[in-house]
């Protein structure tokens, strides 16, 4: 494992070689949520999707695997991204899962956060007193990226052929709960990454109620259509 002082050059060295990239897919991430936002589910997601397979392929070849190459385990860590942005790249063909804002309740509530928390990495990085060349920000980053895609991950869950979205929620949550909690917070302070946390949590939490939800939806189903009489006679 790094030493913080060198785990921090290499995100300084990055953001300084990148500059202004980061600003730019900084501005995508918030056109993305814009166009979630306010326009056709089918377009919002297709945009969503596509966002998403371009930043995390990013992630992959740049950071790790160009510019990160004095991080432990880097390119497993490449592998992963770049594993990510196939995923929805391959969905943002197959369509298998969909991006919705719930209606109202806690749920929309809880979104609404999670969005401005993601969104606030950079503001917290000034609160903490950090130099620009060490701001943590959505786009360009693993782990505001990740907490982003766990928080549009959460308003969805396929009633079928959901093999494609617990892949990539798995991978997701893989890199979610415990780098902050092994890694991240303890070693090297990046306060930043609670917020990756408390979404990766949020969202395992949704994953195992929806789980729930559709187990009893389809014992239901089963249940009525063995009660129902019109189905015995029709095979007779």
């Amino acid at each position: 494992m790094l030493p913080t002082n060198e785990w921090w050059a290499v995100l300084q060295n990055y953001n300084l070689t990148i500059f202004p990239t980061q600003i730019v897919f900084y501005l995508l991430a918030v056109a993305m949520l814009a166009v979630f936002f306010t326009q056709q589910e089918k377009i919002a997601n297709r945009v969503i999707k596509g966002c998403f397979a371009i930043a995390f392929g990013w992630i992959g070849v740049v950071f790790f695997l160009l510019l990160g190459q004095e991080l432990p385990t880097y390119k497993q860590q490449a592998f992963l991204f770049i594993a990510l942005s196939v995923l929805f790249a391959i969905d943002f063909f197959t369509n298998t899962y969909r991006f919705s804002m719930p209606r109202a309740g806690w749920r929309k509530k809880l979104t609404l956060a999670g969005f401005g928390l993601v969104m606030a990495y950079p503001l917290l990085a000034i609160i903490l007193g950090r130099s620009a060349s060490q701001f943590i920000i959505p786009g360009t980053f693993p782990c505001p990226n990740v907490a982003l895609a766990l928080i549009f991950m959460a308003t969805t869950f396929p009633a079928k052929h959901r093999w494609l979205y617990l892949v990539t929620m798995g991978l997701l949550l893989l890199w979610a709960i415990p780098f902050p909690i092994m890694i991240q917070l303890p070693k090297y302070g990046v306060y930043e990454d609670g917020i990756m946390l408390l979404m990766g949590l949020y969202s395992l939490g949704m994953l195992i109620k929806n789980w729930k939800l559709i187990g009893k939806q389809n014992r239901f189903n089963a249940d009525s259509a063995n009660t129902n009489p019109f189905r015995s006679e029709s095979k007779q």
